[in-house]
Parts: C-alpha cells; structure tokens; sequence
C-alpha cells in the first residue's frame, strides 16, 4: 500500500481534507493547515502535543519523536501519522506565534510613524521660533535707538507750585539726598 495513497487534483484534496478536518477536535475548517490534519487524521487518530502548544524548540520536537513508536511494518503508517501530528502541531504553533509578531511589528511600524510625524512637526516649530528670535534680536538695536530718541525728545514735566511746596514741608524731606523727582506719594 503506498504511503501517500492515489494523486488528486490540488483543489480536490484541499477541499476532501478541509471537510475531514471539520470533524477533527480542535481544527477549525478555516485553519490553514486544516488539509494537512484531514490527511494525517486518515494515517492516526489526533495526538495532542501539549508540551508544543506554548513553545517549539528543537530539543522538545526531538523527545515527541522519539516517543513514537515504530514496530513493525503494519504501523508504520499510523507512526508516519502520529510524527505528522507532531509536526504540523509545532508548525502550527510556529504559525500562530509569526502572526502574533506580524501584528506587533506593524503596531510598532504605526507608532513609529506617529512618532516621526511629531518629530518633524516639533522640528519645524522650533525651526520657526529660531526664525523668529533671530528676527527679534536683528530689530532689537534698532528699536532701543528708537526709543532712546523718542524720550530725549519728550519735554521734562515741570511739577505744579503746589507740589513743590507739598514736598518741600514735608518733615523727612533732606534736600541733599533728594533724587529730583517729585510725586504724589506721602511715603518719600
């Protein structure tokens, strides 16, 4: 009897093991690798790997395949199945975990993004404020100047009799420390 039994059409076989595999516990017709179990479940029964549900490694594989028995030549196709299961169970996990990271890379592509996005627009805001400083320090001499005009031009502001008299009979009012300015205020 050969192994792999008579040769079918592509989509022939997908189809018969992907119906096979609706039967088998735990495999979903919409698994990608539910014509692979429809195959195998016609070789051996299911075997469960649950030491490959979480985690492949090479040393693990090897203790599941060494735990298949293989006497005589009548169970050599339900051996060959069983090694099968244990196969497509490690690749199946391996499968799972490439499209969980496939995820997370394109979720860190995407912040990536975001973050280039706010880098650049916080660039060009610092850019501009530069811009602007250098903008007001080139104006800055030239306005001083102008204000230093404008003042000198300004008549000095004569204070009224009233308030020179004011100040002058104040009590703490000293002559000689007198600074020149003459206000409203009673604290001088």
């Amino acid at each position: 009897m050969p192994l792999w039994g008579r040769k079918k059409s592509g989509a022939e076989s997908g189809r018969q093991h992907g119906a096979e595999a609706k039967s088998i516990p735990g495999w979903l017709a919409t698994d990608p690798f539910s014509g692979v179990a429809g195959l195998l479940n016609r070789w051996a029964a299911p075997v469960l790997w649950e030491a490959l549900d979480e985690k492949v490694t090479p040393l693990l594989v090897e203790d599941a395949v060494e735990s298949v028995k293989l006497r005589g030549a009548k169970l050599e196709l339900k051996a060959a199945g069983q090694v099968g299961w244990l196969f497509l169970s490690a690749l199946r996990t391996v499968y799972r975990k490439t499209l969980t990271q496939d995820a997370e890379i394109r979720k860190l592509r995407d912040e990536v993004e975001a973050l280039q996005e706010r880098q650049l627009l916080m660039k060009e805001t610092i850019e501009s404020a530069v811009t602007w400083g250098d903008q007001m320090d080139a104006r800055c001499p030239a306005l001083s100047v102008r204000v230093a005009k404008q003042k000198s031009r300004q008549k000095p502001k004569i204070p009224s009799a009233v308030q020179v008299r004011a100040l002058v009979r104040k009590e703490n009012w000293d002559p000689y420390t007198w600074d020149g300015t003459v206000s409203d205020n009673d604290d001088d």
